[in-house]
C-alpha cells in the first residue's frame, strides 16, 4: 500500500485562498494519496468546505481523502506539510486598524503590512501563529509550515522565534504580477517571451517591499529597457504599475509589488496631504465595508458550491496560484526549484539586520529551506528597508509580551506614524487602538479605561459607527509638514 502524505490546511474556510488551495491540492498527483485536514474555528464553515473539497476530489477521482476539526492538536499528529491562513478579528477590527489611525491623519490603503493597522494586525495574529507553531512542532516537528497570513514578516519571525527548528516559511504572490508587467513591456518592444518564468531574476528585500537586483533574458540584462522606457511608464502609468517605475527613476532598481503597498512602507509619496489625489492611482483608503461584503457573498457561495448537485460545476484541478503546493512537491522529492520566501535573514542580504525575515529566492535541500544570497541592496533602498526590518523585532516582542513600551516604541519607528511628528498623537492613537480591540489583545493588561481616554484625543464609537463618520479626520496633522509631501517637496 502506498504511504499517504498529510497535509493539514489551518484557516481552511479562508474566503481568499481556499478554493485555489483545494484545486492546487487535487491537481498535486504526485502526492496521492493524500490525506488531508481542514482545521477552523468555524464548525459551520468548515462542514461546508469539507464537502467542497471532498466532492472536488470525487469528480476529479483521485485518493484524497478529508477530514476536518476544529482540534488542531489533533490535526497535527504525523503531519508532513501545514498552510496556514489565518485572519484574528476579520472585518470587525480591519475597521478601526483603517479608520482610527485615519482620524490622526494617517491613511492606510491597505494596512495589513506596516503601518499602525499592519502593527495591530500583528499583535493580533502574533500570539495566535506563536501557539499554532508550538502545538505543531510538538505534533509533527518535521513538518513544515507555509504561511499566506499577513504581516508576512512578523508572523513568521514570531514562528521562528517560538519554534526555532520548525521550518516556517512565509509565500507572496506579488513577484508574479511585478514580473508580468515586465514581460509585458519586453513583448511591446519586441521580445518573443511567452512565461516571465523565462527570465534569470534575482530579487530581495521585506515582504511588500522587494526589489528586482537583476533581471536577464537569455544572457541579455533587461534593465537598460527598463530604464529607457521608465518615463512613459510613469506617465501612462503602465499596467497600474507607474510609481513603481517612478521609484526605478529614484532608486535605480524596480520594486516589483503591488504600488498600494509599496507606497506604505515611503509614507512620503501617501500621506493625510496627497491621499484624496491618489498618487500614482494608488487606492485612496481600504474598502473594509466592501471586504465585509464580499466575505459574506463567499458564505453563501461555499454553501452553494458545497450541494451534491454543483459537484460537476466545481473548479477543475489546477496548480496555479501561490505556488505551495509546486513547493511540497519539492520538499517531498528534494528537488531544488527556487521560490519567492519568506525566511530569516541571516546574511541573505548583508545590509540587513541578520535577525529579520527578508524576502528572497530559497528552495528545498534535504527538508530545509536554503535562501539565496542575494548580496547588499544599493544604500538608499536599503536605508528605506532596514527601518521596518529593524521593527519587525519590536513589534513581535511587544505582541507576545503584551508589553505597551515597546509597542509605542514601534509605533514611533514606523514612518507612517513618525510623518505626522507628533509622538503624543500616536500614543493617544495606540491606546484607542488597544481599547476598541482588547477582545483580540488579552496579553495586553494595562490599556487605558474609557474614562482615561476621554480626557485625551478621544474617538467615540459614533464616530466610527459609519462609512461616512470613520473617513472623517478628527486630528489632523501640522500643516506645515505638507512639505514633505510628493509632489509639494518635489
Amino acid at each position: 500500500m502506498a504511504e499517504r502524505f498529510k497535509l493539514v490546511y489551518v484557516g481552511a474556510c479562508s474566503h481568499r485562498f481556499s478554493i485555489g488551495l483545494f484545486r492546487n491540492i487535487i491537481a498535486a498527483k504526485p502526492l496521492h494519496p493524500m490525506d488531508v485536514v481542514l482545521v477552523d474555528i468555524d464548525d459551520e464553515l468548515l462542514r461546508l468546505t469539507h464537502k467542497i473539497l471532498e466532492n472536488m476530489a470525487k469528480k476529479a477521482k483521485v485518493d484524497v481523502k478529508v477530514e476536518s476539526t476544529t482540534d488542531r492538536r489533533v490535526a497535527f499528529e504525523n503531519a508532513d506539510f501545514v498552510y496556514l491562513s489565518i485572519s484574528v478579528g476579520a472585518q470587525e477590527s480591519e475597521w478601526t486598524d483603517i479608520f482610527i489611525p485615519l482620524k490622526f491623519g494617517i491613511p492606510q490603503n491597505t494596512g495589513d503590512t506596516v503601518g499602525p493597522g499592519g502593527i495591530f494586525r500583528g499583535l493580533r495574529c502574533i500570539p495566535v501563529v506563536a501557539e499554532i507553531v508550538k502545538d505543531l512542532y510538538e505534533g509533527s516537528p518535521g513538518a513544515v509550515l507555509l504561511n499566506y497570513t499577513n504581516p508576512m514578516s512578523t508572523l513568521i519571525l514570531a514562528a521562528r522565534t517560538v519554534a526555532s527548528n520548525l521550518e516556517s516559511i512565509g509565500l507572496c504572490h506579488e513577484l508574479f504580477g511585478g514580473m508580468r508587467v515586465i514581460q509585458k513591456l519586453m513583448q511591446l518592444n519586441g521580445y518573443r517571451i511567452d512565461r516571465w518564468e523565462d527570465l534569470d531574476v534575482t530579487y530581495g528585500g521585506i515582504n511588500h517591499l522587494g526589489w528586482l537586483i537583476t533581471c536577464k533574458y537569455e544572457d541579455e540584462d533587461i534593465y537598460p529597457l527598463l530604464r529607457e522606457k521608465r518615463e512613459e511608464c510613469v506617465k501612462n502609468s503602465f499596467l497600474g504599475r507607474g510609481f513603481n517605475f517612478y521609484l526605478l527613476g529614484k532608486y535605480g532598481l524596480f520594486p516589483y509589488p503591488g504600488s498600494r503597498h509599496i507606497a506604505e512602507f515611503i509614507p512620503k509619496y501617501y500621506n493625510y496631504f496627497n491621499y484624496l489625489m491618489s498618487p500614482f492611482g494608488i487606492n485612496v483608503i481600504r474598502d473594509v465595508e466592501m471586504l465585509d461584503v464580499s466575505h459574506k457573498f463567499t458564505v453563501l457561495r461555499f454553501a452553494i458550491m458545497s450541494r451534491e448537485w454543483y459537484m460537476e460545476r466545481l473548479p477543475e484541478p489546477d496548480m496555479g496560484g501561490e505556488k505551495a503546493m509546486d513547493m511540497t512537491i519539492d520538499w517531498k522529492f528534494n528537488l531544488r526549484n527556487r521560490y519567492v520566501v519568506n525566511i530569516p535573514n541571516e546574511g541573505l542580504i548583508p545590509n540587513l539586520p541578520s535577525d529579520c525575515i527578508v524576502e528572497v529566492p530559497g528552495f528545498f535541500d534535504d527538508g530545509r529551506i536554503r535562501g539565496v544570497h542575494v548580496g547588499s541592496l544599493p544604500n538608499g533602498i536599503a536605508d528605506i528597508v532596514r527601518v521596518h526590518a529593524q521593527n519587525q523585532r519590536l513589534i513581535v516582542d511587544a505582541a507576545l509580551k503584551g508589553d505597551r513600551d515597546i509597542l509605542l516604541k514601534a509605533l514611533l519607528n514606523d514612518p507612517m506614524c513618525s510623518f505626522i511628528e507628533d509622538p503624543d498623537a500616536i500614543e493617544d492613537m495606540m491606546d484607542l487602538m488597544l481599547y476598541y480591540q482588547r477582545r483580540w489583545l488579552r496579553r495586553f493588561e494595562d490599556i487605558p479605561s474609557e474614562e482615561e481616554l476621554k480626557r485625551r484625543r478621544w474617538v467615540d464609537p459614533a464616530e466610527l459607527a459609519t462609512k461616512e463618520e470613520a473617513l472623517k479626520v478628527k486630528f489632523p496633522p501640522k500643516k506645515e509638514l505638507k512639505v514633505k509631501a510628493w509632489p509639494y517637496c518635489e
